[in-house]
């Protein structure tokens, strides 16, 4: 899962990165959610995960 971060360049070249909420699940299987709440992804995640681990059994 990516945390997706907004980014805010101040005067003097430093940067802030604030938290927007929203994430991206991503696999090597191909899985791609798109942009979600981060609260989506960590269900997106959790569940691919479990589904996986049945598959191999």
């Amino acid at each position: 899962m990516n945390g997706i971060t907004r980014n805010k360049t101040h005067r003097g070249g430093w940067v802030e990165h604030e938290p927007t909420g929203r994430a991206v699940v991503r696999c090597t299987c191909g899985l791609d959610s798109g942009i979600v709440s981060e609260t989506q992804a960590l269900q997106i995640a959790d569940d691919h995960r479990r589904a996986t681990a049945e598959a191999r059994v």
